[in-house]
Protein backbone atom coordinates (compact mmCIF):
# COMPACT_ATOMS: atom_id res chain seq x y z
CA UNK A 1 0.00 0.00 0.00
CA UNK A 2 1.42 3.38 -1.02
CA UNK A 3 1.94 6.10 1.55
CA UNK A 4 -0.58 8.93 1.02
CA UNK A 5 0.90 12.20 -0.16
CA UNK A 6 0.43 15.36 1.83
CA UNK A 7 0.75 19.10 1.43
CA UNK A 8 1.31 21.77 4.03
CA UNK A 9 -1.10 24.68 4.09
CA UNK A 10 0.10 27.93 5.61
CA UNK A 11 -2.73 30.28 6.54
CA UNK A 12 -1.50 33.73 7.53
CA UNK A 13 -3.70 35.71 9.91
CA UNK A 14 -2.70 38.88 8.00
CA UNK A 15 -1.34 39.24 4.48
CA UNK A 16 2.37 38.31 4.60
CA UNK A 17 3.14 40.43 1.54
CA UNK A 18 1.52 43.85 1.54
CA UNK A 19 0.56 43.92 -2.16
CA UNK A 20 -0.79 40.35 -2.31
CA UNK A 21 -4.37 39.51 -1.30
CA UNK A 22 -3.65 35.82 -0.65
CA UNK A 23 -3.40 34.49 2.89
CA UNK A 24 -3.27 30.74 2.08
CA UNK A 25 -0.20 29.10 0.55
CA UNK A 26 0.55 25.42 -0.15
CA UNK A 27 3.89 23.61 0.02
CA UNK A 28 5.19 20.06 -0.39
CA UNK A 29 7.46 20.25 2.66
CA UNK A 30 7.99 22.34 5.74
CA UNK A 31 11.39 23.48 4.46
CA UNK A 32 9.80 24.69 1.19
CA UNK A 33 7.83 27.29 3.18
CA UNK A 34 11.12 29.06 3.87
CA UNK A 35 12.03 29.22 0.19
CA UNK A 36 9.18 31.72 -0.15
CA UNK A 37 8.91 33.31 3.31
CA UNK A 38 11.36 34.37 5.97
CA UNK A 39 11.18 33.08 9.55
CA UNK A 40 10.08 36.58 10.56
CA UNK A 41 7.10 36.41 8.17
CA UNK A 42 6.12 32.92 9.37
CA UNK A 43 6.73 33.72 13.03
CA UNK A 44 9.05 30.76 13.69
CA UNK A 45 11.94 28.81 12.21
CA UNK A 46 11.56 25.51 10.37
CA UNK A 47 13.09 23.70 13.37
CA UNK A 48 10.09 24.81 15.44
CA UNK A 49 7.71 23.22 12.94
CA UNK A 50 9.76 20.00 12.87
CA UNK A 51 9.85 19.89 16.69
CA UNK A 52 6.10 20.55 16.82
CA UNK A 53 5.54 17.41 14.67
CA UNK A 54 2.98 19.05 12.37
CA UNK A 55 0.50 16.36 11.29
CA UNK A 56 -3.09 16.20 10.11
CA UNK A 57 -4.28 16.12 13.71
CA UNK A 58 -1.60 18.38 15.20
CA UNK A 59 -1.42 21.74 13.38
CA UNK A 60 0.98 24.50 14.36
CA UNK A 61 -0.85 27.58 15.67
CA UNK A 62 1.39 30.61 15.83
CA UNK A 63 0.99 34.32 16.31
CA UNK A 64 1.35 35.03 12.57
CA UNK A 65 0.08 31.87 10.88
CA UNK A 66 -1.34 28.37 11.18
CA UNK A 67 0.42 25.45 9.46
CA UNK A 68 -1.57 22.29 8.78
CA UNK A 69 -0.67 19.07 7.04
CA UNK A 70 -3.42 17.94 4.68
CA UNK A 71 -3.92 14.83 2.62
CA UNK A 72 -3.50 15.42 -1.10
CA UNK A 73 -6.28 13.73 -3.04
CA UNK A 74 -5.40 12.57 -6.53
CA UNK A 75 -7.37 10.91 -9.28
CA UNK A 76 -6.64 7.27 -10.03
CA UNK A 77 -4.43 6.71 -13.04
CA UNK A 78 -6.19 5.30 -16.14
CA UNK A 79 -3.22 4.64 -18.41
CA UNK A 80 -0.34 2.31 -17.55
CA UNK A 81 3.00 3.80 -16.59
CA UNK A 82 5.56 4.19 -19.37
CA UNK A 83 8.99 2.56 -19.18
CA UNK A 84 10.63 5.85 -18.19
CA UNK A 85 8.10 6.39 -15.38
CA UNK A 86 8.91 2.91 -14.07
CA UNK A 87 12.64 3.71 -14.11
CA UNK A 88 13.37 1.37 -17.06
CA UNK A 89 15.08 3.64 -19.56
Amino acid sequence: MATPEHIYRVHFHERPIWNLDKTDFYFTSLAAIYDRFTPEQVGCRVENLWNNHVTEHNPYHGRKCTVTKERLTTKARKRPKTASENGNE
